[in-house]
């Protein structure tokens, strides 16, 4: 996929891709290739666009009354009672000075030689229209109601591209085609629903917004939000590790950002950093719902995820519930810090020796990391799942505490 750079290179006279902070680690991050997911439906690249929890606005374009202004920093914490409160306040509009870049065509070409028709239950299974959601439905989307901007990347099942909405006022997203007849070759019609029809349902800063989705008769598509600073996991490679203090924030996010889908019986089952993105303001986005499940009251027996974040009830083959979202909240405390997953094994055999690790809870903790962060990491790293430190509690633990912005509601807010 191409990189985000070419992209936030155009938006860099708003002054909001501000280099990171770099902690004193090694300058390489030295993580293994992780293993392939099934489905990597979303984009890994998605625009700005503000909650819609009362009506989708982006859906239902009106003239805006409001004054166009750039987000400013740290608006995702100031403003997330807002992000998800049904009396939210009217969207902002997308800076009109942004540049979407040139359209390569790219669309026409491929429909001409990729894909075919499908037909019959396949047809009736991937005939996907936000329009007819039960839960926020919006109003008809057509490929004719957007400009075109520069390719952003290519997935497994087809292209994403830069675009804006013709309609008042604007919006600039990232609109991700799916193949229809590549997904049914690859056998994850019901994944890719599935995914679908969970994230369009989300409503909260640190989730990404899958704002609607239509299809034709080859292709489907997605208009996703777009995350200005891109990939986390670029940022994480570049510089080794990262600081306590930037670790601090974006566990502190994420934590959140579970809680928040707990509470929706959303199990993520696939938490890293590859499936972790960075919006305008450097504000943490969860981004991939391939593995994910709704499942109130519900036990799975699923293997999936990735080796590296794998808890124990999974390599053992027993049942899991939503906790296996904070065992992996756990290893990925760690590996920021440290800049490589805790129960890591390298070379011969390193797989069944990475199990056994995990299934041990071989943790082993570098001496230079303080007392604070090394017990958030030994209380969600537990074997037993019901002996994990609880999301609450993360939010409320000293090391998260510390670090967190003085302004910052997190933590405080009932979700719907």
């Amino acid at each position: 996929m191409a990189t985000i750079g070419s992209v936030t290179r155009q938006i860099a006279a708003l002054e909001l891709n501000k280099k990171p902070t770099s902690s004193a680690g090694p300058p390489l991050h030295t993580k293994q290739p992780s293993q392939t997911n099934v489905a990597k439906l979303l984009s890994k690249y998605a625009a700005p666009l503000p909650p819609l929890s009362t009506q989708n606005t982006l859906a239902k374009p009106q003239k805006s009354t409001q004054k166009m202004r750039a987000p400013t920093t740290g608006s995702s914490n100031s403003n997330r009672k807002a992000a998800t409160s049904s009396s939210s306040p009217a969207p902002e509009a997308t800076q009109p000075g942004i540049d979407i870049g040139n359209y390569d065509g790219g669309l026409e070409i491929d429909n001409e030689k990729r894909g075919e028709k499908v037909s019959g239950e396949a047809a009736t299974e991937l005939a996907l229209d936000s329009s007819s959601a039960r839960q926020y439905p919006t109003r008809v989307w057509t490929l004719h109601d957007f400009d075109m901007g520069r390719p952003l990347g290519k997935g497994k099942f087809g292209r994403v591209y830069m675009v804006r909405t013709k309609a008042e006022p604007r919006y600039i997203l990232a609109l991700k085609t799916l193949y229809k007849s590549e997904i049914v070759a690859g056998r994850v019609e019901k994944q890719i629903r599935r995914e679908i029809e969970i994230q369009q349902n989300l409503r909260h800063p640190n989730v990404l917004r899958l704002y609607g989705y239509f299809h034709d008769e080859k292709r489907i598509f997605l208009m996703l939000e777009f995350a200005g600073k891109g990939e986390l996991y670029r940022q994480l490679a570049k510089y080794g590790c990262f600081s306590e203090k930037r670790s601090a924030r974006y566990i502190d996010q994420m934590a959140d950002a579970l809680m928040y889908l707990h509470s929706k019986h959303v199990i993520h089952r696939d938490i890293k950093p590859e499936n972790l993105l960075l919006g305008l303001n450097g504000e943490l986005k969860i981004a991939d719902f391939g593995w994910s499940v709704h499942a109130p009251g519900n036990r799975r027996r699923t293997m999936c995820g990735t080796l590296d974040y794998l808890p124990p009830e999974m390599v053992e083959g027993k049942e899991h519930g939503e906790k296996v979202d904070l065992w992996a909240l756990g290893v990925l405390t760690y590996e920021f810090v440290v800049g490589n997953p805790p129960f890591e094994v390298r070379g011969h055999g390193g797989v069944d020796r990475t199990y056994t690790r995990i299934v041990k809870v071989d943790l082993r903790f570098p001496a230079a990391l303080s007392p604070d962060v090394k017990d958030v990491i030994a209380r969600l790293l537990r074997h037993e799942p019901q002996d994990r430190l609880p999301l609450s509690k993360v939010l409320q633990h000293p090391w998260i505490v510390k670090y967190r912005p003085k302004d910052c509601l997190r933590g405080r807010q009932v979700y719907e």
